[in-house]
C-alpha cells in the first residue's frame, strides 16, 4: 500500500490536530484542580450587594489588612561610590587690606572756553551756580592745582593726597 503526498499531508495535520487538542485540554484540568480550595476553605466571592436608602446598589466593604508604612525614601540617590575624605576646614580669609583714601568727588563742572578782548583764551568751572576762570598753575580753594590746560582735558591736582585730576572739555567729546 502506498500512501500518497496528499494523504500523508493529511493525516499529519490531523495528527498534529489531535496533539493540540489533547495539550489544552489537559491545561484546563490544571487550572481547575489549582483554583478548588483546599479541604474544608472557603473561597473568598464577590462582595455582598447592599441597597442604600436612596436606593442605589454599593458594595458592602471587605475587611483587608492595613497598609504597611514604608520603610525608605523611595526616590533617594543610591550610588555605588566610596564616600568623599573628610575636608579639614578652610582657614579663614585674610582681613582686606586698608583702603587708601583717595580725593573726593571733584565739586566743580568744566562749563566752557571764551577769548577775551586781549585774545588770550579764558576757560571756565562752575560751583553751585559761580563761575569761576581758571589759569594754569593756579590754585582753587587751597585744594587743587591746575596743572595744564589744553583743546581737550584740564589736568589738576589734588593737593592733600597729590592725586591728580583729569576733566575732560566738551570739545574732546564733540
Amino acid at each position: 500500500m502506498k500512501i500518497e503526498r496528499r494523504q500523508g499531508l493529511a493525516l499529519a495535520a490531523l495528527l498534529t490536530l489531535v496533539l493540540v487538542g489533547w495539550t489544552a485540554w489537559r491545561d484546563v484540568q490544571r487550572q481547575d484542580a489549582a483554583a478548588l480550595p483546599a479541604h474544608g476553605a472557603v473561597r473568598p466571592g464577590p462582595a455582598p450587594a447592599s441597597i442604600n436608602a436612596d436606593g442605589a446598589v454599593g458594595v458592602a466593604d471587605t475587611p483587608r489588612d492595613p497598609l504597611v508604612e514604608a520603610g525608605g525614601d523611595p526616590f533617594r540617590v543610591v550610588t555605588f561610590l566610596p564616600p568623599p575624605p573628610k575636608l579639614a576646614p578652610a582657614p579663614p580669609p585674610p582681613p582686606p587690606a586698608p583702603v587708601k583714601p583717595g580725593a573726593p568727588p571733584f565739586p566743580y563742572q568744566y562749563f566752557g572756553r571764551m577769548v577775551n578782548i586781549d585774545g588770550q583764551l579764558l576757560t571756565y568751572l562752575t560751583r553751585d551756580n559761580a563761575l569761576i576762570p581758571i589759569r594754569a598753575k593756579e590754585t582753587l580753594d587751597n585744594t587743587y592745582r591746575i596743572d595744564s590746560i589744553s583743546e581737550t582735558l584740564i589736568v589738576m591736582t589734588y593737593l592733600p593726597l597729590n592725586e591728580k585730576v583729569e576733566i575732560a572739555t566738551r570739545s574732546a567729546v564733540n
